[in-house]
């Protein structure tokens, strides 16, 4: 890149060259970030990375939990829509008050529906930065990582999405427990 120009010894004009690298800066803003969760302690990796990359960015959380609507075979049981919301509503509610009090800037969305769709939806309906994802083996999210599902969210996510494997190296560090700890047995 060429900058201004400038006379050498002799007083001959001369292009001083600038390394575009030292010129160009950018700034990552994140305010918002999505944690697509089945409420399982298998979920709680990708609750651990979306609370660590938040509390960098001052970012608020939004844990999303995606129930699947009864099938025909319920309704003969006497399980109907609103048992199903009552129960994901309690299991998220119970874990956004644990969570809340390591992270404070949390809250919580309720869909119905298929796993991809409802993800892709929250994400535009919420302005969502950043999607982060895990590839652990639990019921939705393991569907929605092995096919054409995963594929549905890649295409039409409005925003970038960090995909956490269960397998790989952390680089998240605990400081005082893990900061999305569930656990039944801590205090």
């Amino acid at each position: 890149m060429i900058g201004e120009t400038t006379a050498d010894d002799s007083g001959r004009p001369r292009q001083e060259l600038i390394d575009p690298v030292e010129q160009v800066r950018h700034i990552v803003t994140l305010k918002r970030i999505l944690a697509p969760t089945d409420l399982t302690m298998d979920s709680r990796k990708t609750v651990d990375y979306a609370i660590a990359i938040a509390e960098h960015f001052n970012a608020q959380v939004t844990l999303l939990h995606v129930y699947v609507a009864p099938v025909p075979e319920d309704y003969s049981r006497e399980i109907n829509d609103y048992r199903f919301a009552d129960e994901a509503r309690n299991a998220l509610d119970s874990l956004w008050s644990r969570l809340r009090q390591r992270y404070s800037r949390i809250d919580t969305e309720l869909r119905c529906g298929a796993a991809q769709e409802q993800i892709v939806a929250a994400a535009r309906d919420l302005n969502v930065d950043l999607i982060v994802l895990s590839t652990h083996r639990y019921s939705w999210l393991n569907r929605l990582m092995d096919g054409s599902e995963a594929e549905y969210v890649f295409r039409h996510a409005p925003c970038p999405i960090l995909v956490i494997r269960k397998e790989t190296k952390d680089f998240i560090e605990e400081i005082n427990g893990p900061v999305g700890a569930v656990s039944s047995d801590k205090p």
